[in-house]
Parts: structure tokens; sequence; C-alpha cells
């Protein structure tokens, strides 16, 4: 196994930094790793979108929220909820109200007809609320009515452009008016689901993926990890078994639900049970709610945006009605058998029964003070329908308690037992023993894990986030999700980050431009030989994430745009550099240039011969005669720059700014002025006159001494490595051992020291000399740096030095040194 790991090394591949900018950004700010507070953070290419603002069921006040002090709202562009929900809009109107969110609000039609009144009844529970830390409420119906008209509602299947954010609902299942946001930015296709359903149910449409499209993001939900549904007429099957079973031996059936929702699909579930079997017809049904009451006609408003049931029913109901002669009443949301329960002060509650209770965890409310009043009986039962959160009542009964908190006592009146220990200081809470029964059924409009599965291997996205769902669910998902990558050449990025775990997804998103206008009508190259492609130049324009190339003269007419040409103009004197010289430098540097004026007038004859700056001059004399031309010459450099040279030495450049054109004006001024510092140019007087060419001082750049130039060569080193910089007196001379000579006996003599001493001293003098005769005055230079000593031998340029990078240092130096005062010694040295 190690050899497998280091072979694995070996050949692991470096990749390319990413640029930040080609990078994706997530960030759960609730939804990771839990049901509940629904909140996310998308971020690519400088746009930023928020999916949902829920709070969580079974937390309070601030605690409740997702971790918006996380993120700076003010950057967010949109944001889009998913459905009505409290767990993924109850904390809008904070996000509006209270925050510095700047952005614009996105929802369907029915989600935001049913968020008004849902939202409204919310603040209502939570004032109402015995828990002094619930009463303190994070807004105000004020404030929830305030800030409604910053929602903007959307159709399904529609696309909308927002700062460049193209966005699409699709329906999504779960509850009436539920989407599924298709969002593209900059090409990159992200599809985040919400809690979506694709089962077959009574009044809603299925999710289905969208056709035809490649999505490079999956954002999905995982609230039942692997775990797979009975199936649904099974589940029908066993629910009716199981409260007609509790409504035989008496007792009362109390069904936790949303009040909009997965409580719409019960009650047809019910009305269609109670409609075949006449002996339950006595026993009735309630919903216990004033705000389905309200929201019911929503339902009604939307039959068209539901499925074939509910539209045949709508159907068959509005012909009995009208049989019958009721205008007043049909349609499948006017139930049979269903009564409304407005509040439980009017309930007889005597003999058995069946209720539908809002809220669905059992927190608080209706559902809350029902349970409490009914527990004690073992005749009553408990059906729980939905998912129930982490933390909630509802989800403590589905462990069957041997007691519950008494939380509703100002009304309920159930019979108190034992006191629970206080928490936080809070008074001790009277307990109610639990003896009714608790069943579970799973109605929770939510894909089980085979649905999640195949719906992400029908999307086929390379990378897939994963949210809402508890840690255990997701976990286990995910690993199923991995599993499947053993079969695929290309492996799906599976991913399930907590709360305010950021996380960066790389993506190279190709960039193409489309040509249009003039461009696009140029023909395209016969050969796709790379040497014969043709070079297309134009303007690129990006707006909404799209490029395209078009002329300049399409700018306005293709990208709204208006042009401005600007020219530019340099003027300069020329005192040396005459119109032959300019004409001479320019065609040097550029190629040929045109002349789009006349020429200066003609030579007035070939005696004369022509200087760098165009003017002649008599061999015979001295005197230099000045003629400036009458006229101005023009030339154009590089089709684009026009040089005109005036009288009296005056030259303007003339040029239309642009990044190409700037270039090479610069270019042409620079040639300007080397021409009017070059050898060639002579510099005009402005009159004639006579003069000779003897100077009275001395040039100091002309027949320089070999003392004078070791002295700028010391100049040179003092500059580099500081003053210590001594000339060396003795020149190197090689060295040659003695040859002791043998004496008359054959036994070899010892060498004579001292004629080897004299010996090198005239070897010195010799090689000194010689050095002297080529200019040399020295033999060398010693530079101290520190501890450490070089020496520079001035007719080789040998470099000696212990230290290796001290010896190149001064070789560069001592090299460029010779280069700058070159020749430096003698005449056959350069």
């Amino acid at each position: 196994m190690a050899a497998k790991r280091k072979l694995g090394a070996m050949a692991e591949v470096i990749e390319e930094p990413i640029d930040p900018a080609d990078e994706l950004m997530f960030l759960c700010l609730g939804g990771g790793n839990e049901v509940g507070r629904s909140c996310h953070i998308i971020q690519y290419k400088g746009k930023t979108i928020m999916l949902d603002a829920g709070q969580h069921p079974a937390r309070e006040g601030l605690a409740a929220l997702p971790y918006f002090d996380e993120f700076d709202l003010s950057t967010i562009d949109i944001l889009l909820v998913s459905h009505f929900h409290l767990d993924h809009a109850s904390a809008l109107p904070y996000v509006l109200a209270k925050t510095n969110f700047r952005g614009r609000v996105f929802m369907t039609h029915p989600t935001k007809a049913i968020y008004k009144w849902l939202i409204q009844d919310s603040v209502r529970v939570q004032s109402l609320s015995s828990s002094s830390e619930q009463r303190t409420a994070l807004y105000t119906e004020a404030d929830h009515l305030s800030t409604f008209s910053q929602i903007e509602a959307v159709d399904f299947n529609t696309t909308h452009t927002v700062s460049s954010i193209r966005f699409t609902p699709y329906p999504a299942g779960h509850v009436l008016g539920a989407a599924m946001f298709l969002i593209e930015i900059a090409g990159l296709k992200i599809l985040f689901t919400g809690d979506y359903s694709r089962e077959d149910d009574r009044h809603l449409v299925s999710a289905e993926v969208p056709k035809g499209i490649k999505i490079d993001v999956l954002i999905t939900e995982s609230t039942y990890g692997i775990s797979t549904h009975i199936p649904r007429a099974e589940r029908e099957t066993a629910l009716m078994k199981s409260v007609t079973g509790i409504l035989n031996r008496g007792g009362r059936v109390l069904m936790p639900v949303f009040a909009l929702g997965r409580a719409q699909e019960l009650l047809l579930i019910l009305d269609d049970y109670w409609a075949r079997h006449a002996e339950f017809q006595r026993i009735p049904i309630y919903y216990a709610s004033n705000l389905a009451r309200k929201c019911m006609v929503v339902y009604q408003t939307y039959v068209s945006a539901m499925n074939d049931n509910i539209k045949r029913l709508f159907r068959e109901r509005m012909a009995e009605a009208e049989q019958a002669g009721d205008t007043e009443r049909g349609g499948p949301w006017d139930f049979r058998f269903v009564r409304s329960l407005k509040n439980l002060e009017r309930f007889d509650d005597v003999g058995g029964c069946v209720v539908l209770a809002s809220p669905g965890m059992l927190q608080s409310g209706i559902s809350r003070e029902l349970l409490e009043r009914w527990a004690p009986s073992d005749r009553n039962g408990v059906v729980i329908t939905g998912y129930s959160v982490e933390g909630t009542m509802a989800k403590q009964m589905s462990h069957e308690p041997d007691s519950i908190p008494a939380i509703m006592t100002n009304r309920s009146a159930a019979p108190v037992g034992r006191r629970g220990p206080g928490v936080n200081g809070e008074a001790e809470k009277p307990m109610i023993p639990r003896r009714c029964s608790v069943q579970e059924f799973s109605f929770a409009a939510h894909v089980d894990g085979q649905e999640n599965q195949s719906f992400i291997e029908e999307v086929a996205a390379p990378v897939v986030i994963l949210v809402h769902g508890e840690k255990h669910n997701m976990m286990r998902l995910k690993s199923k999700l991995l599993s499947l990558n053993n079969d695929k050449a290309t492996k799906t990025k599976i991913f399930s980050p907590a709360n305010t775990e950021e996380l960066r997804i790389p993506f190279k998103v190709d960039k193409t431009a489309r040509v249009v206008g003039q461009l696009a009508q140029l023909p395209p190259p016969k050969s796709s030989d790379a040497e014969e492609e043709r070079l297309i130049t134009g303007v690129l324009v990006q707006n909404d994430f799209k490029m395209s190339l078009m002329a300049p003269e399409d700018l306005r007419e293709y990208a709204g745009l208006n042009t401005t040409t600007i020219m530019c103009k340099q003027r300069i004197t020329l005192s040396a550099a005459g119109i032959d010289l300019v004409k001479w430098a320019l065609e040097g540097t550029f190629g040929a240039i045109d002349e789009i004026s006349p020429q200066k007038k003609p030579m007035s004859n070939g005696a004369t011969q022509i200087n760098g700056n165009g003017l002649s001059h008599e061999d015979e004399t001295a005197d230099e005669e000045i003629d400036h031309s009458p006229h101005p010459v023009a030339f154009l450099v590089m089709g684009c720059v026009i040089v005109r040279y005036q009288n009296n030495g005056q030259v303007e450049v003339e040029w239309e700014g642009n990044m190409l054109n700037d270039g090479i004006a610069d270019a042409v001024l620079a040639v300007l002025f080397t021409a009017e510092s070059s050898p060639a140019a002579v510099k005009q007087s402005s009159k004639s006159h006579q003069h000779n060419h003897h100077h009275g001082k001395r040039n100091l750049h002309s027949n320089v001494t070999p003392e004078e130039r070791f002295s700028r060569l010391c100049m040179f080193l003092e500059a580099q490595f500081g003053p210590l910089v001594a000339p060396i007196a003795k020149p190197k001379v090689p060295s040659k051992p003695p040859k002791p000579a043998p004496d008359g006996d054959g036994i070899k003599n010892e060498p004579d020291e001292e004629a080897d001493e004299d010996d090198v001293e005239d070897l010195e003098a010799v090689e000194l000399e010689r050095l002297h005769s080529i200019g040399i005055p020295v033999p060398g230079v010693e530079i101290k740096v520190d501890k450490q000593v070089v020496k520079v031998w001035l007719e080789t340029l040998e470099v000696e030095c212990a230290s290796n990078v001290l010896r190149e240092r001064v070789k560069a130096v001592v090299e460029r040194a010779v280069e700058t005062v070159a020749p430096l010694w003698g005449k056959g040295r350069s």
C-alpha cells in the first residue's frame, strides 16, 4: 500500500492556480446539516444571490434566525424564495426591515399570496406565547406589511434577468406555488430545488427536470437521506386504518399539520374516505386554522396550476353545483365532511372527532393545546403525517415520552401532573402524562432517497451540493452518491457544507464572442490551415456576461454606445535634424513612409554635398550656409501618424487617439528625438557665418591617457564596492621551479634563494615595462569587501577571489566598466 501511495504522489499533476473570479462561492447561513432556517448564498463573477430566508421551528428569538451576521447582506443582488413555509420564508420580514439588504426579492404568485397571511398569523401566534423570550418578536406585523410591497411575483417557466442574473422558476411540487429556480450567471447554470416532491399526489404537479438544459451545479434537499417511502396507496390505507381505529375505540384524533401545504392533501384524503364510508360521516372532521380558511381562496384561484386530478374534481363539483342551482358552492376545495374550527372556546369537546390543527411541530398554538388536553387519555391518538424537525415537540412525541411539559396552562383544561425542572432560570413547567397513542406516517411532500437519487442522476450535474437535511441523513445520502462514482468516467463532486462553512468550487467557463455587424459580413476563411487564418480586429463589448466583437462604426447600433474620435497633436522643435535626416530616420524604423505634401525645393546643382540635416555646404570652405525649406513637408507613418516638418524646424505630430496609434506616435517621437541628438545632425545657425574648428579647451573624451582611463575605472569600482580600491604594484609573473645543478660528485646542490629572488625581480621589471608599453599603467587592482580580498589583473581582466559569489559579481562589474570606458588600454583593445 505504501508503494501505491508513493506512485500516486509521483503521478500527481500540479494544477494551474485558479482565478478567484472563476470560483463559485456557496455559503449556508442556515439549512446546512440541519432542517430549518434555510438560507443559502451563491456568489459568482461578482454577482450574489440569496436562496430562502427562514426560521428554525425548534428555536426562539435571534437563535431561530440564519447566521446573517456572517455575511454582508448589502452585497446581495436578488433573493429567491422557493415556497411559503416558515422554515423557508419567515425571516424575510426581518431581512427587509432590520438589515442592510438592498436587493430585490422574488417568489411565485401563489407563494406571495399565501406568504402574506402566513407571516401575519405567525406574528400573532408568537405574541400570544407564554414564553417571555418568545414574546420579544423579531419583527412586528407593521414591519411585515410595510415590506410586503418590495416582493415581486413571477410566473412559472418565465425567464427574468436582473443585474446580469437570469433565473427561471419551475414547479417543485411540495406545496402550492413551490418553485425550483434555474439560475444562470455568466453561462454557469445552477439549479436550486428547494423542497420538492416527485410524487403523484391528489392536487400538486410533481417536479420535473428542466428539459434540454445542461446543469453545472445542483443544490438539492436531503431531508430523508436514503430512506424510501412506502407506496402512496399503502400509506393512505395505513393512515385511514390508524384514524378509524382511534375513532372506533371512542377516542379523538389529533393530526398536527402546517396550516397550508400537506393539510390540503390530507383533507382531500379524509373527505374522499368519508364520502365512501357512510358509517363515519356522523363523526366530524375539523380543520382548526383561521389562516387556512383565509387561504383557501388562494387554492380556489390557482386550480389551473394544479394537476389533472384536481382539475377533474373541479369540473365534476362545478357541474353538480350547477345542477343543484347552488352557484356559491362547488369546486374541489369545498369539502363535504370537513368543518372549520375557528377557536377552541366554541369547540364542543364531546365524543369522537378528527382535528387537523397547526402548527405541525406542536410547539404552540391550537395543536399544542389539544395535545396537552388529550394526551392523558389512552383512547385518544396523535397521528403525525409530516417531517418532524429535531428539537420540536413533534419529534419528542415520535419517541413516545411518558410525559410532556404544559406550556398552554392558561387555556388548557388538562390535569396537571408533576412539575419538570426549570430551564435557564425559568419557572418549573408542569408535566402532563402522555397515555395517548402516537403513530407516524410520511405524508411530507419531500422526495425520498430513491426519488432524490433518480433526480440527481437525471440532472447529471458535475457538482451536487446537499442542503436541508439532518447530518446523519445527509451523510448517508452523500456516501450513496459517492459510491455511484465507481462506474463513472467523470466523477461527480458531492458537497455537504455545514452552516457558515464557505465552499469554493472552481469553474473554467470558455469565453466566446459572437461577431456582429460589418465584421459578420466578411466571408470565413476557405482553409482550416492555421497559416491562412484571417485576423479579425474590432471592439470587444461585454453585456450581461455576453461578449460581441464588432467594428467601431457598429457600436451605436449593436451596443447602444456613442463613439468619440480624439485627435492628438504634439509639437516639438528640431534645431539640428533636417528634413532629410528625419525622413531617413523614420524610414529606417518604420519602413516605407508616404509623403502627403509637396517636397522641399530641389538642390541648385550637383556640386554640393548634403549633410544629415539636408543642408548643403561647399567643400572648399568651412562656412555653413543655412537655408530653411520654405515649403512644409508631411509624412504618413504606418498609415495613422502624420509628421509635418514646418519652417524653422517646427515639427507637428498628429494622430487619432487609440491604444495602437498612441504607441506608434510615441515611437515616432522617440525617433525624432534620436535623430536630433544623433552625430549626423548638425546644429543650424540663425545666419551665415565663418568659423574654424579649433577649440580653446581640450575635449575630455578624446586622446584619453592610460592614467585617466585607470582613474575612471577606479572611480567606477569605488561606486560599486566602496573606497577600499588600490592598485597592485607588482605584476603577475609565471613561477618556475628552480632546477638544482649536480656538483662534481653527482650530488644535487640546494637552490640559491637570493639568486631566485633577483630573477623574479628581473621578470617583474620586464613584465611591468611590457604592460606600460601597451598602455596599462598598473598590473591590476585590489578590492577589499569586508574580509574578502579580490584581485583584478587588467590585461586579461582575470579576477581572483576565495568567494565564488563575490568573484562573479566583481567580474560582471569589471566587464561593464571596461565597456563604459572602452577602449581601456591602447588601440588593440576594445
